[in-house]
């Protein structure tokens, strides 16, 4: 019979289970960009070498998967801890002092990605009425990108943030 847990313990276990399944989602979501955009490419290239006829659509294609893709897996890289830092000098703080500094991050991280979620989201919203050049979809569709995966990235933020918290108490 397994013991039995105490309630922060199954608290904790379902904040990495949540942390992990959105990271998950990033990884996943972003590998299906990949195979798009590489599809795109190779498709692009085949036809301007092979059948010499390009396909007008395949470059903005690629560029507006690149960046889905992108965005998508920045949490995936946060997780990982693969987001440049500088922490040479933070981990030789007193406890305390170290204490602040991680909440200054988190709320400086949450306020800046906040504004970008807002910003981008009303930027794509008010494109919606300007398709683009190839493709012929409204811009809004790539736009989209920032603020999905900002807020992906957020959550994510905010549940290693919470697993900080409570590995400490």
């Amino acid at each position: 019979m397994a013991p039995a847990r105490h309630p922060e313990q199954k608290k904790g276990n379902r904040l990495a289970v949540w942390t992990s399944r959105l990271e998950r989602i990033s990884a996943w979501t972003s590998c299906l960009l990949l195979l798009v955009n590489v599809g795109d490419i190779l498709l692009g290239i085949f036809c301007r070498y092979v059948l010499k006829s390009s396909i007008i659509w395949t470059e903005e294609a690629a560029r507006f998967s690149l960046v889905w893709m992108v965005m998508m897996g920045a949490l995936g890289a946060a997780v990982k801890g693969d987001h440049m830092v500088i922490d040479f000098v933070v981990p030789r703080f007193p406890v305390a002092l170290r204490r602040i500094v991680e909440w200054g991050r988190f709320l400086l991280a949450a306020g800046i990605l906040s504004l970008m979620i807002w910003l981008g989201w009303v930027n794509a919203v008010q494109m919606w009425h300007m398709n683009t050049m190839a493709l012929n979809i409204p811009k809004t569709i790539p736009l989209l990108s920032i603020p999905v995966g900002l807020a992906l990235l957020l959550g994510g933020t905010v549940l290693m943030h919470l697993q900080t918290i409570e590995r400490r108490g």
